[in-house]
Order: structure tokens, then sequence, then C-alpha cells
């Protein structure tokens, strides 16, 4: 396996679960690759949903965000947000409130591997980035 090839599965893929879903009147977001190992496999993963007005899927992740965010100095647009910390980039993901030290969830872009930040931590850093 390639990473080109990889990538071409990836677009096959996502084109085909378009083409599903549009049949059933859904919507499908993602199609991200994670767990690349170009010896024998790689994950990719889809969300398929009832679109709403926005077109988005529903995320129940993201509207528990939007509603805890100012407890934790952030804004609920920042959901989706990305910020570097150690020179790696990272996608804000979620919240957690029952880890009062590390309640951001965050995962990294370049593979999608999961992270927990403390929330002023990822203040700084979007504070950092221009935000």
């Amino acid at each position: 396996m390639t990473p080109e090839l990889c990538d071409r599965l990836r677009r096959d893929m996502m084109t085909a679960c378009l083409a599903v879903a549009e049949t059933h009147g859904l919507t499908v977001e993602g199609g991200d690759l994670s767990d690349i190992d170009l010896r024998h496999s790689f994950e990719i993963s889809f969300r398929v949903g009832i679109p709403q007005e926005s077109g988005e899927i529903y995320s129940p992740e993201k509207a528990l965000f939007e509603v805890l965010a100012p407890h934790f100095g952030l804004e609920p647009e920042d959901h989706g947000r990305t910020f570097r910390s150690k020179d790696e980039l990272f996608r804000i993901v979620a919240i957690n409130p029952n880890r009062p030290k590390y309640p951001i969830s965050a995962e990294r872009v370049s593979d999608g591997r999961g992270f927990k930040f403390p929330a002023e931590n990822v203040v700084m850093y979007l504070q950092r980035s221009g935000a």
C-alpha cells in the first residue's frame, strides 16, 4: 500500500457512501484516514445521518461542547478549530466535564490520534494562533 493508494481508496469510498446515503435522504461526513500502516491496513470512518438545515449531521458531542464551552473559557464556535502545541496541529473535538484537569479532547490532525488538554492551555493556544 502507498499513501497515494490509501488516498484514492478513501476518495472512492467517500463517493460510494455519498451515493448510498443520498438514495436514503441522508448525508455523510468524515472519511478521514487513521492508523495507517502501509504494510497492512488503515482505518477510515464515516458518519451518516439526517442532515440539519446547515447540511451538517447532528453531533451530540458538538452540542454538548457548545453548551459547556463558556464554562471552560472557550467559545461555542471553537468546536472543530485547530491549534498548535509542540509544533503539532490539533483539532478540538469535545469537552468532558468529568475530567476537570484535562477536559478538552482534541485529535492530532496528522493521524487522528486523540489527546486530552487542560482548558486554559487550549485557550492560550487559540489566542496564539491569532484567533
